[in-house]
């Protein structure tokens, strides 16, 4: 069990949370209440894993909010207009990769770094999203839609089905294959990367395509719920995207990767979450209780690294 906590060491707090909750409302370990956290953390844990890879290779994409707000808007005005479901979906998903190219080209060919860059980003797409919704929500009726978030494969919702296939091809993505050693690579010494003869910007461009491609599947998740798109959705899920992924154990500066940790981040938070809806807890102070979990993590991995003289080999998770 102690070997289990110190490669997981998100586990625990988990666990207490669970219990306090479980203890302070009656309402909260009914079955029907599990599946919801479960089917929110899934939702969270998707694009969490895709910025396990941004931030394992040192790099961070702030845009990821307003690429959900597109990607619903395209998606949603597109089914309006009479387009197939897949049309309106591969459209929805082809202009978060579109984002993820540009801000991987900017990084990499103007030498922008990626916080302003991506922040750039975030206020243009989000002016785009308002401007091509006109400011309206686009309302749909699509039971195909609907599916992504309702469906139930086997009796388990489609979020959770999406999470897993998606964590277990993260996983082995980062931890068997050339590319996730790259990406831990370029965030542990980029220059040194370099000289190695790895392809950093082609790395880095990837990456980001790929964070691009999961803030439309984001996109096309949040849609499916609401059954709408609107320029205003997304916004601050950038928070919840990088803060999921750095108090699961990925390294804020790059270097190494925790797939599990994202995972369990997106648990702990939407745990919270859910708990403090059903102690009546007024939204505003959830927003509150993500960025105290930011904090502390930052914080415990600076103390860490007081403690610590020498900075050990960085590997993917199942390496070390």
């Amino acid at each position: 069990m102690t070997a289990v906590l110190r490669r997981v060491p998100l586990m625990l707090p988990l666990i207490v949370v669970v219990l306090v909750l479980g203890l302070a409302t009656d309402s909260f370990l009914t079955g029907g209440n599990v599946e919801n956290v479960l089917v929110a953390a899934g939702i969270v844990a998707l694009p969490g894993l895709a910025m396990t890879f941004c931030l394992a290779m040192g790099e961070f994409d702030l845009s990821i909010g307003s690429t959900v707000s597109l990607a619903g808007v395209i998606c949603c005005s597109s089914l309006i207009a009479g387009q197939p479901l897949f049309v309106a979906m591969a459209l929805a998903l082809a202009a978060g990769a579109a984002i993820g190219l540009a801000n991987g080209l900017v990084v990499t060919k103007l030498g922008v770094t990626p916080f302003i860059a991506t922040l750039a980003t975030l206020v243009i797409v989000r002016g785009i999203s308002l401007a091509y919704s006109g400011g309206h929500d686009q309302i749909v009726s699509s039971t195909g839609l609907k599916y992504l978030v309702g469906g139930r494969p086997l009796g388990i919702p489609m979020p959770i089905v999406l999470a897993v296939i998606a964590t277990v091809v993260a996983w082995w993505a980062m931890n068997r294959t050339r590319f996730g050693r790259w990406v831990c690579s370029v965030g542990s010494n980029r220059e040194a990367a370099r000289v190695s003869g790895l392809p950093v910007d082609r790395i880095r461009i990837a990456v980001y395509v790929l964070v691009g491609v999961a803030g439309g599947v984001w996109g096309l998740l949040i849609s499916s719920q609401l059954q709408k798109g609107n320029g205003q959705l997304g916004m601050g899920f950038e928070l919840d995207a990088i803060t999921v992924v750095v108090i699961g154990g990925t390294a804020l500066l790059g270097g190494r990767a925790s797939i599990v940790g994202t995972v369990l981040g997106a648990l702990l938070i939407e745990t919270i979450r859910n708990g403090l809806n059903l102690l009546n807890t007024p939204p505003a102070y959830q927003r509150v209780s993500v960025g105290l979990l930011l904090i502390a993590a930052l914080a415990i991995k600076g103390l860490r690294r007081a403690d610590i003289p020498v900075a050990p080999t960085v590997v993917p998770e199942a390496t070390r």
